[in-house]
């Protein structure tokens, strides 16, 4: 199975401070024996949770976080067995569920990502040319096409190794827009006060624009995802999802401690002056079906993108 699936890995809540300070007694440590749960994820503010809980014990599991920087590095733990839960796209999720191998969504996030751009930007279409982190055929490029729904004259598009790169050619003045995540959007615009290139901005919030041409539907094309046997543990899963939430209290109430974690998980995610936050994990029926919808769109445009064949409702798993 594993050479199989190595063959097609290229493809593709606010708690009281007292409350806070007490919940790794009150849940309880991870038994000294118990099995390690891998998350992984890339420098984005859903990884900060994860990294958060993992470091204080919120879950009362033993959780460790490691940071992917490429799809392509992700796709690989993924196959080999090395992780049991991850921060990916939707789609990627399908991928390895219709490849066979055993896969489960059980939270997704309604993740900020922005195009951002050099000063002044113009309010009629996008002029010059946009960056996309990541290779063609990788999920940024395909969700702005989706999002857009049709071209853009006088648009340009070009790719990056990552999301940092993509920074510094902006930051260079060799590009007008890049379609970024945060922490990413964030720091491109903070750098840009204290540097002589050009100043940009945060232009255009594709969940505002999907929203408007969605009905309202929050574009879920995030999700915690989860892997081989741990797709079968209940109890270990539904942890870590109520330890998610306890992150996002902590990491407000702990600003301080929040960036030195950060530093130590990726460096990436804590940029000076920046404000660290976290993004809420959505679990119910009504943010699946918001997923789903995703799904479907990416589907329309790429099959392969999913694994040429759209999942029903049995991709997503509502943990008790």
């Amino acid at each position: 199975m594993k050479q199989t699936v190595a063959l097609w890995i290229g493809r593709v809540l606010w708690l009281p401070a007292w409350l806070i300070l007490s919940l790794p007694a009150a849940l309880g440590a991870a038994p000294p024996d118990a099995p390690t749960f891998v998350i992984s994820g890339p420098p984005v503010t859903e990884s900060l949770v994860f990294a958060v809980m993992a470091d204080q014990g919120l879950s009362g599991e033993s959780v460790k976080f490691l940071t992917w920087h490429s799809p392509d590095q992700a796709r690989a733990m993924i196959a080999a067995g090395k992780i049991q839960g991850a921060v990916v796209t939707t789609s990627a999720a399908a991928l390895f569920f219709n490849k066979g191998v055993k896969t489960t969504v059980a939270g997704v996030f309604a993740s900020p990502l922005w195009i951002v751009s050099t000063r002044p930007v113009s309010r009629g279409p996008l002029q010059g040319t946009l960056l996309f982190p990541f290779g063609p055929g990788e999920m940024p490029e395909i969700l702005f096409r989706i999002v857009m729904q049709e071209p853009l004259p006088g648009l340009e598009t070009r790719h990056t190794g990552g999301a940092l790169e993509a920074v510094n050619l902006l930051l260079m003045g060799r590009a007008g827009h890049a379609l970024l995540a945060e922490p990413a959007a964030s720091l491109a615009v903070v750098r840009s006060r204290d540097m002589a290139g050009p100043e940009l901005a945060k232009y255009l919030d594709l969940r505002t624009l999907w929203e408007n041409r969605s009905g309202g539907r929050p574009l879920c094309v995030s999700a915690f995802a989860v892997f081989g046997d741990a797709v079968d543990k209940p109890g270990p899963v539904a942890a870590i999802i109520r330890g998610y939430g306890l992150a996002l209290a902590w990491i407000k109430a702990h600003p301080k401690a929040t960036r030195a974690i950060a530093k130590k998980a990726a460096p990436a995610l804590a940029g000076p002056g920046m404000v660290l936050s976290g993004t809420p994990m959505l679990t119910g029926q009504e943010a699946f079906d918001a997923a789903r919808l995703c799904l479907e769109k990416i589907h329309d445009l790429d099959p392969g993108a999913v694994g040429n064949v759209l999942p029903g409702p049995e991709l997503f798993t509502a943990y008790p």
